[in-house]
């Protein structure tokens, strides 16, 4: 059944006849099948295609390309390929961080029982850092301390 234009120049003279009700009533018809329909509608699908409206299968699924853009939906492949990278990256972390060890010293305060030596060259002299403190009996000279370093002399 075919949706039939319906009459739009009507008249006091002209009346209703049957066939005017039946076109009215078949068209009817149309609109509550339209109106019911849950597939096929407008042109709708539920695979990839371009300048269409999305739907769903008979299973409740919508199929998309491949995202380009940020904004874009995400493909199940692209979300698994990413978990399992993030996955692969926290298992690095994991051995990487296992190989410390517990050795550490307390943010609170503890005894270090090896040496702690700063970054060379350490020239940034405005920012907070560990510095080197180089005890001497003598003054140094050229090349016995580095750049950034703070030699004291004491005597022995």
């Amino acid at each position: 059944m075919a949706w039939t234009a319906p009459k739009v120049d009507w008249t006091s003279a002209d009346g209703v006849a049957y066939g005017d009700l039946n076109e009215i009533g078949e068209n009817l018809v149309v609109v509550k099948t339209h109106i019911d329909a849950t597939t096929g509608v407008h042109g709708g699908v539920a695979i990839a295609t371009p300048s269409t409206f999305m739907t769903r299968d008979a299973a409740g699924r919508s199929a998309v390309v491949a995202p380009s853009a940020e904004t874009d939906i995400a493909l199940k492949s692209t979300v698994t390929a990413e978990a399992g990278l993030r996955v692969a990256a926290d298992g690095v972390l994991t051995t990487a961080v296992a190989g410390l060890g517990t050795s550490k010293v307390a943010k609170a305060g503890d005894t270090m029982t090896g040496a702690l030596i700063g970054s060379f060259p350490n020239t940034s002299y405005t920012t907070a850092m560990v510095r080197n403190i180089v005890l001497r009996t003598t003054v140094p000279t050229a090349g016995q301390i580095q750049n950034g370093e703070i030699a004291m002399v004491y005597e022995a």
